[in-house]
C-alpha cells in the first residue's frame, strides 16, 4: 500500500476540496524548513512529503487512482495499464509560495495556530476555469479510451511573476460517459495574480460527428 497520503495531510479519507487545503496549509506551516532549524533535514523531508501527498489528492484523477491501488499501484501501475507512472517532479517551497500567494508567507504561518491555517487562504477569488472540449467517438464513450490534452495556461514563478505555458493533461474517458460530462483538475488553471487562487481546468466531452457521407457517383 506504501505511505498514506491523507495521514500525511492529517485528513481523512472523505475529505473534501477545502478540507484537503486546509490541511495542507496546516502541515505545510507546520514543518516547514525554515521553522524547524533544529530538525532541518527531518523537515524538508516532511516538506517534501506533504506537497506530495497535495499533488495526488488535489488531482481528481490522481486521487482516484491512489485509492484504488495505493502508492505502489500509482507509481508502478499494474501490467497493462492506460496509466502512466506518477512520479513527484514539483518543487514544494514554490508550491508553498503560490499555494499563500504572499510575498513573506511564512510571517502568516507564523501568526497562527499551528491547528489552523492562515488567514483568508480560502477566501481569495478563484481565477476563471479554462474549458477544453474533448470530442470523443460514440464507441470511445462506450468503452473508454485516454485522451492527451494540452491547456495554454499562465502561472506563477517562485517570485509571483507570471509566465506561460502548455501543460499537458492525461485524461482516462470512462466507459459510459456521455456528452457534456466534465471533468475539473482543481487548481490546474489559470494563476495570474497573487491576489487570487488558481483556477480550475475542465475538460468537457463532447460527441464527435460522423463523417459527412460521401455523394454516391451517379
Amino acid at each position: 500500500m506504501g505511505r498514506d497520503y491523507y495521514q500525511t495531510l492529517g485528513v481523512s479519507r472523505n475529505v473534501n476540496f477545502d478540507e484537503l487545503r486546509a490541511g495542507y496549509a496546516r502541515c505545510s506551516m507546520k514543518w516547514h524548513p525554515q521553522k524547524n532549524t533544529m530538525a532541518r533535514a527531518e523537515a524538508e523531508q516532511r516538506f517534501r512529503d506533504i506537497a506530495e501527498a497535495f499533488d495526488v489528492l488535489s488531482d481528481p484523477l490522481r486521487r482516484q487512482r491512489y485509492d484504488e491501488l495505493g502508492e505502489r499501484g500509482l507509481k508502478f501501475p499494474p501490467p497493462g495499464s492506460a496509466f502512466e507512472p506518477y512520479q513527484y517532479v514539483g518543487d514544494p517551497f514554490a508550491l508553498f509560495l503560490s499555494f499563500f500567494s504572499d510575498s513573506n508567507p511564512l510571517k502568516a504561518a507564523c501568526d497562527v495556530s499551528l491547528d489552523g491555517c492562515a488567514p483568508g487562504i480560502l477566501a481569495k477569488e478563484f481565477e476563471k476555469a479554462i474549458e477544453i472540449e474533448v470530442p470523443c467517438s460514440l464507441a470511445e464513450m462506450q468503452e473508454g479510451t485516454t485522451r492527451r490534452l494540452t491547456a495554454e495556461r499562465i502561472r506563477l514563478d517562485p517570485k509571483g511573476c507570471p509566465y506561460k505555458e502548455s501543460k499537458l493533461i492525461t485524461l482516462p474517458v470512462r466507459a459510459g460517459w456521455k456528452p457534456g460530462t466534465r471533468v475539473t483538475f482543481r487548481g490546474e488553471g489559470n494563476h495570474s495574480h497573487p491576489s487570487k487562487q488558481p483556477g480550475n481546468l475542465v475538460a468537457i466531452i463532447t460527441e464527435m460527428p460522423f463523417p459527412a457521407d460521401e455523394p454516391s457517383e451517379e
